[in-house]
């Protein structure tokens, strides 16, 4: 007599079933924190992770850019996004992280409060964004990400550098 999980496997072996590709496709994203609200960004669209670093201040600059680093003999400025997110200013934090991103039109750090991970999900678990959310929000916000019992705002990239050059009178 043979084994009971041989039978079913025999079984199945025999019939003729097409086989169902459930990979789903997958993007990697990075969730942090700023003034205690929820934000990610495209994994793809964050360079490097940096733990926090001096910030060199540079006069004459508008107030959502922090200062400049110094980065592999790279001079790269430090964005502080709370304004671009309509949170309030903080107080700076003992720690904070550097996301530095890249975009179409330009590259640069932005300052984080608090790096919660860096995950890979499933595009379909992206929920468009709401309607509900501010208006300069939803300039900025590209999805709703479920993360446990968590959501976090997914930002684009690039529509974040686009609001801090039209804020800062950068923009062409």
């Amino acid at each position: 007599m043979s084994e009971p999980l041989e039978e079913i496997l025999s079984l199945y072996q025999h019939e003729n079933r097409e086989i169902a590709n459930v990979d789903e496709p997958q993007c990697s994203i990075v969730l942090f924190k700023q003034a205690d609200k929820n934000f990610a960004f495209y994994g793809s669209q964050i360079k490097e992770i940096l733990a926090e670093r001096p910030v060199s201040w540079v006069p004459g600059c508008p107030p959502s850019l922090e200062g400049v680093i110094n980065h592999r003999g790279r001079v790269e400025s430090i964005i502080n996004i709370n304004s671009l997110i309509d949170a309030p200013s903080q107080e700076v934090s003992a720690k904070r992280t550097i996301l530095i991103g890249r975009g179409n039109k330009m590259q640069s750090g932005i300052l984080i409060d608090k790096l919660v991970d860096v995950l890979d999900v499933a595009e379909s678990q992206i929920q468009p964004a709401t309607d509900n959310l501010p208006a300069s929000m939803q300039k900025i916000v590209v999805g709703i990400v479920p993360v446990g019992h968590e959501y976090f705002a997914l930002l684009d990239l690039d529509s974040v550098f686009e609001r801090y050059l039209e804020s800062s009178g950068y923009a062409s």
